[in-house]
C-alpha cells in the first residue's frame, strides 16, 4: 500500500520485486522505471494515464524497509521491528573472524606469533562522489524520516551530528613528504550547494565486505574527527571482542600519530583499550609508492608480518558499484538517502557471499604457485650466504617487526665507494711511487690522464646524441659546430700527453689518417679514436704502452662499469616514481602540468640511456683488457629487457610478484673487490649489499606463506559462519506465540528455507574446495553441523510447505497469489481507470525483459 491510512493505491509485489532488482544491479532511479512503466502502458501516449510516481516511491520506501526487517530475521522475534538492535540489518561476511560464531574453540590461546591468523583486518577511505544536496526542508517538502536509525551500515545520524557539534576539531598535521589530498583539503569547505560533500566508510580490507556501522556522512573532507569516529564506531560494533587489528589508510603514517590522544576526546562506548590491543597501521600497497623513504619500510604491507597478501586497496573498487547512485540519492532526503544506500550496499555484500567458494578457490591456486616460486628463489640465494650470516639478517628482521626503531634491514646501503674513490686510490699509489724515487714521465700522471681519456670518451657519446639533423635549424647546426671545436681542441691537448705514455700512438694516428675515416681531431671530434690501451691491439699493449697504464685502465673501466650499472638503477627509480607521480597528481583535463612532466620523464629516460650505453663501452673495454676476468660474475651483458624496475616485474604488478632482473641482484660498488682491500672488510661490504636482496626476498616467500595460512584458516571459517547461521535461523521458529496458525506456517517456512540455503552453501563450499586442497597436498578438518532438531519442524495444528527456490519470494505463497489475481494474459495491460493501481503491467516478465 502506498499510505496506511485507507490506502486506495497499491503496488504489486513483483512490480516492486522487479524494480528492487534492477535498481541493485543498474542503480535505476523509481523515476526512470516508472516513466518505463507509463511507456509500457499507452505507448501512443492517447491515454489518460494517471500519475501514481508519488504513490509508487512510498510504495517502494516501506517494502524496502519491510523486506531488510524480513531477511534479518525481525519478523520471527516477538518484538518485531521496534527491537532491532543497532547494525542488526547488515550481511555479515562470512570470512572474517567473529568470536563465538566462526572462530575454533580455544583460538584464545594460540601461540603470541600466530595470533595474526585471528586478527581483523579493516582499511578506511573516503569517497567524495555520494554528495547530498542542501535542500531546506519547509523549502522543498521533503520529510526526513528515518526509518532504520543506524540498523545497517550507516552509523546513527543523530548521536553521529551530536559528536560533530561538540568536537573541537585539531589541525591535520602532516607527518610525511606525501602531498595526498586527504591531508591537505582536510579542512576545505565543500561546495555549499550540498549539505553532505561525501561518505567515509571502514571495509574488511581481505575481503572487501562493508561493516556494521562503517560509513558516514563527511560535511567537509577527510577529517580526522570525522574519519576517526566512523572507524572507531566500526571496530567496536563488530570486533571488538578481537584482539588483534591491522589498520590501512593511505595517509596511515599521519593518521595514526596521536591517535590514543585523539580518542580521549571520543564517547567511551568507542574507546579502545590499546594496551590490550594488538594494532599495527599500514598504507595501501599502491598509494605507499606516492610516499617517501621513511614510510616505505614501516607502513608496508610487503615487509609486515602475519598480513599474508593482503594489499589494502579493496576498498578502492568498492567505490564503483555505490557511484552509480550517487546521482539519484544526491537528490533524495537524508534519512531516504541512507536507506537506499544501505540496501545497495547488503546486494553488494551479498554478491560478495555467493562468490568467495570461487574466489577464495582462486587465490589459494595462486598463492602455492607463488610460494613455490619465491621459495626457489630464496633457496638459490642462501646457497651463497653463509648460515651464520642468514641468523643475523633474520635476527634483524624480528627485530625491526617489533620495533620500527630499530636498524631496518630492508633498506638499500647508500652509495660510498664510486669511481672516484678509485681515482683518489691511484692517486695515493702514484703518489707513495714518487716518494720512491719513481717519477712520473708528466705533471699529468697517468691515472688522470686515463680519468681525462674516459671522460673525452663520454663527451664524444653526448655529442653524437646531439648532433642535429639535416633539417635543423641554423642556429642548431651553429651550436653544434661550437661544441665540435671545443672537444677537438681538448682531444688535441690530451693527446700531447698521450705520445709520453703511449709511444706507438704515432704509428697508429698515421696509419687512421692515411684513409679519410678520421683525419683530423677537430673535423668530428664525435667519431675520432681516442686509442686507449683497451682499444690496441693487444700486441701492442705491452710494447706501445708504459708500465702499469693496463692495469690502472683495468681498474678504471672496472669501476666505470659499477657506477654506471648503479646509475641505471637510480634512474629507473626515478622514472618509476615521477610516471606514478605523474598518473596520481597531473594526470587530468590541465595539458600544460601533463606536459611538463612529461618533459621530465623524458629527460630522465634519455639520462638512462646515457648511463647505459655508458656501462656497455665499459664492459666492451673490459672484454678486451681482462676476457676471462672475475669482473664477468656479476657486471653481465646488459639486455634491453634487463631494464626493468626492481619493483615490479614486466607482465605482472607486485612486490609479490617480483622476479628480478640481474642488475638488481650484483654487488653494489662498495663491494667491489679492489686490490689493496683486505678480505674481511671486503666480506664484510659484500654482506651489507646482499643484505637487503635477502631481506626483501625473504618477505616475500614469507608473505605467501602467510596467505596460504590465513587462506586455510578462513575456509572452515566460512564453512562454521553458514552452519551457525542456519542454526540460529532454525532457532528462530515458534518463537512467535501471538501469531495464528497460518501466518506461523509462513514464518516457519521462511526461517527453514533459509537455513536450508546456508547449509546448502557451505556443503557446497567444501565440495569446491576439497579436491583444490588434495592437489595442493593440504588439509582441512570441516567443522560439521552439529545437532539443530528436527529438520522437518511441525508447527501447531500445520505443517511447514515446501517453498519456491527464488530467494526473492516470500514463502506464505500469498504473494504469488496477489500477483495472480491482476493478471490480465500475458502481453495484456490492466485496466488504468481503476483507482490507484501501480502495477500497470502484469504480463509475462520474459516481455518486460
Amino acid at each position: 500500500p502506498a499510505t496506511v491510512d485507507r490506502p486506495q493505491t497499491v503496488t504489486t509485489l513483483r512490480t516492486l520485486k522487479m524494480f528492487h532488482a534492477l535498481t541493485l544491479q543498474g542503480k535505476l532511479n523509481a523515476y526512470d522505471f516508472w516513466c518505463g512503466l507509463v511507456r509500457i502502458t499507452d505507448r501512443m501516449g492517447t491515454r489518460n494515464t494517471k500519475y501514481r510516481y508519488k504513490e509508487f516511491i512510498q510504495s517502494v520506501h516501506c517494502s524496502r524497509h519491510l523486506r531488510a526487517a524480513k531477511r534479518a530475521g525481525r519478523a520471527h522475534d516477538p518484538s518485531g521491528i521496534e527491537g532491532t538492535q543497532q547494525g542488526e540489518l547488515v550481511v555479515e561476511c562470512p570470512l572474517c573472524p567473529h568470536p563465538g560464531r566462526n572462530m575454533p574453540e580455544g583460538w584464545e590461546d594460540t601461540p603470541e606469533d600466530k595470533m595474526w591468523k585471528h586478527g581483523m583486518f579493516v582499511a578506511v577511505d573516503a569517497n567524495f562522489k555520494l554528495k547530498l544536496k542542501n535542500r531546506h526542508q519547509s523549502l522543498w517538502g521533503l520529510s526526513d524520516v528515518e526509518l532504520s536509525p543506524g540498523w545497517a551500515y550507516f552509523v546513527n545520524s543523530a548521536e553521529y551530528a551530536a559528536f560533530l557539534e561538540d568536537y573541537v576539531d585539531e589541525p591535520e598535521v602532516k607527518y610525511c613528504d606525501s602531498n595526498h589530498n586527504a591531508i591537505k583539503d582536510a579542512n576545505v569547505p565543500g561546495q555549499k550547494r550540498f549539505i553532505v560533500n561525501g561518505v567515509s566508510a571502514v571495509v574488511c580490507s581481505r575481503h572487501y565486505f562493508y561493516l556494521r556501522h562503517c560509513i558516514g556522512d563527511l560535511q567537509f573532507s577527510e577529517r580526522y574527527s570525522s574519519m576517526t569516529y566512523v572507524l572507531l564506531s566500526s571496530i567496536t560494533m563488530n570486533c571488538q571482542e578481537l584482539n588483534s587489528f591491522f589498520i590501512s589508510y593511505n595517509i596511515a603514517c599521519s593518521f595514526s600519530k596521536n591517535f590514543s590522544k585523539r580518542m580521549e576526546n571520543f564517547p567511551g562506548r568507542l574507546q579502545l583499550d590499546l594496551s590490550a590491543l594488538r594494532m599495527k597501521w599500514a598504507i595501501p600497497k599502491f598509494h605507499l609508492l606516492a610516499h617517501g623513504s621513511n614510510c616505505q619500510s614501516p607502513y608496508s604491507y610487503n615487509l609486515m608480518y602475519g598480513v599474508g597478501r593482503t594489499h589494502g586497496e579493496g576498498i578502492e573498487t568498492r567505490w564503483s558499484d555505490l557511484n552509480g547512485a550517487a546521482l539519484s540519492t544526491r537528490e533524495m532526503a537524508g534519512a531516504a538517502r541512507h536507506e537506499i544506500l544501505d540496501d545497495v550496499l547488503s546486494a553488494i555484500n551479498w554478491r560478495k557471499v555467493i562468490g568467495i567458494g570461487a574466489q577464495v578457490k582462486k587465490s589459494l591456486k595462486a598463492a602455492c604457485e607463488a610460494r613455490y616460486k619465491q621459495k626457489l628463489s630464496l633457496d638459490d640465494l642462501t646457497l651463497t650466504i653463509p648460515a651464520e650470516t642468514q641468523d643475523e639478517w633474520i635476527a634483524m628482521m624480528d627485530a625491526y617487526k617489533n620495533n620500527k626503531k630499530a636498524p631496518n634491514p630492508y633498506e638499500e646501503p647508500v652509495t660510498t665507494t664510486s669511481q672516484n674513490d678509485v681515482r683518489l686510490e691511484l692517486a695515493e699509489e702514484e703518489a707513495a711511487e714518487a716518494r720512491q724515487g719513481r717519477m712520473s714521465l708528466h705533471e699529468t700522471t697517468a691515472s688522470v690522464f686515463l680519468t681525462v681519456g674516459l671522460e673525452l670518451e663520454d663527451q664524444q657519446r653526448l655529442l653524437l646524441e646531439k648532433q642535429p639533423s639535416t633539417r635543423g635549424t641554423t642556429a642548431e647546426k651553429a651550436s653544434f659546430r661550437e661544441k665540435q671545436n671545443i672537444l677537438g681542441r681538448r682531444i688535441a691537448g690530451w693527446r700531447q700527453i698521450q705520445q709520453l705514455y703511449m709511444p706507438c700512438l704515432s704509428q697508429l694516428v698515421a696509419e687512421s689518417t692515411s684513409d679519410e675515416s678520421g683525419s683530423a681531431d677537430t673535423d668530428n671530434p664525435q667519431t675520432t679514436k681516442l686509442y686507449l690501451p683497451s682499444q690496441l691491439p693487444e700486441e701492442l699493449r705491452a710494447s706501445g704502452c708504459v708500465s702499469g697504464l693496463v692495469d690502472k685502465e683495468l681498474r678504471l673501466r672496472r669501476a666505470q662499469a659499477e657506477d654506471s650499472l648503479h646509475q641505471v638503477r637510480r634512474t629507473i627509480r626515478m622514472r618509476l616514481g615521477m610516471i606514478h607521480y605523474k598518473h596520481v597528481h597531473v594526470d587530468g583535463p590541465g595539458q600544460e602540468a601533463v606536459t611538463r612532466a612529461r618533459s621530465v620523464i623524458s629527460g630522465i629516460s634519455e639520462k638512462l640511456r646515457r648511463h647505459v650505453r655508458r656501462y656497455r663501452a665499459a664492459r666492451v673495454a673490459l672484454t678486451s683488457l681482462s676476457p676471462d676476468g672475475d669482473w664477468q660474475v656479476h657486471l653481465r651483458v646488459l639486455n634491453e629487457e634487463d631494464i626493468r624496475s626492481a619493483r615490479q616485474d614486466e607482465k605482472k604488478l607486485g612486490e609479490g610478484h617480483r622476479e628480478l632482473s640481474w642488475i638488481w641482484c650484483v654487488l653494489k660498488p662498495e663491494a667491489r673487490d679492489l686490490p689493496n682491500a683486505d678480505e674481511e672488510t671486503t666480506e664484510e661490504e659484500v654482506n651489507d649489499s646482499v643484505q637487503v636482496d635477502f631481506c626483501t626476498t625473504k618477505a616475500r616467500f614469507d608473505r605467501w606463506d602467510e596467505e596460504i595460512e590465513h587462506l586455510t584458516e578462513e575456509m572452515p571459517r566460512a564453512v562454521r559462519f553458514f552452519y551457525d547461521r542456519a542454526k540460529w535461523w532454525r532457532s528462530r521458529v515458534n518463537q512467535r506465540v501471538d501469531t495464528s496458525p497460518d501466518i506461523n506456517s509462513g514464518l516457519t517456512a521462511f526461517a527453514l528455507r533459509q537455513a536450508a540455503q546456508l547449509e546448502q552453501l557451505a556443503d557446497y563450499f567444501i565440495q569446491m574446495w576439497t579436491p583444490v586442497l588434495n592437489g595442493l597436498n593440504l588439509s582441512i578438518d570441516w567443522p560439521t553441523l552439529e545437532a539443530t532438531g528436527d529438520r522437518d519442524v511441525q508447527v501447531a495444528g500445520d505443517t511447514a510447505q515446501p517453498v519456491p527456490e527464488d530467494d526473492e519470494q516470500q514463502s506464505s505463497g500469498s504473494e504469488t497469489d496477489s500477483d495472480d489475481v491482476e493478471a490480465s494474459g500475458p502481453g495484456e495491460t490492466t485496466d488504468t481507470d481503476r483507482e490507484g493501481t501501480v502495477s500497470i503491467y502484469n504480463g509475462d516478465l520474459d516481455d518486460i525483459m
